[in-house]
């Protein structure tokens, strides 16, 4: 079943998205309309500092005990939480700090939610600040009250963005 809702969701329109073409991916998100949906945006804000603590601890906490992980910055997919804390113990190590670009929040239920769009890293590899652009997808479930990150998709541009 919910994996039916999650096809409908994606088959159904944006509930939040950039005031400018998608396709561009450069403007700023707009601000989520209900508050559910600022509940849900929240959660990358809180992902996102987790980041900045630079603990991978902090960060795996986020996710589900069954969650999956198909990191950017990775050829391997992400299966349990060992393997997760083995993915943020290197990606912490760039200093990683995220923008959202573009997004589409979906709140499919009081314990369901899709949020997916286009974010940026400001990262430090080898010393030297670098950008990584990437599109994404959380998926979320209320656990005991809680939500947390049952897949978490993302994949670098395949492009190489064109400044104005």
């Amino acid at each position: 079943m919910k994996s039916m809702l999650f096809v409908a969701a994606l088959l159904a329109g944006p509930v939040v998205h950039a005031a400018e073409p998608a396709a561009s991916y450069q403007g700023v998100a707009a601000v989520p309309a209900t508050a559910a949906e600022k509940e849900i945006a929240g959660l990358f804000d809180k992902w996102n500092a987790a980041l900045a603590t630079g603990k991978t601890s902090e960060v795996v906490k986020l996710y589900a005990a069954n969650g999956i992980l198909q990191p950017t910055v990775s050829n391997r997919i992400r299966a349990t939480p060992a393997e997760i804390g083995d993915y943020f113990d290197h990606f912490l190590a760039l200093k990683p700090k995220g923008t959202i670009n573009y997004r589409q929040i979906r709140v499919l239920d009081e314990n369901t939610a899709l949020d997916s769009g286009a974010y940026t890293f400001d990262i430090v590899k080898d010393g030297k600040p670098a950008k990584v652009r990437a599109r994404y997808t959380y998926v979320y479930e209320k656990i005991n009250g809680e939500w947390k990150i049952m897949n978490h998709h993302s994949s670098a541009m395949p492009e190489v963005a064109k400044e104005n």
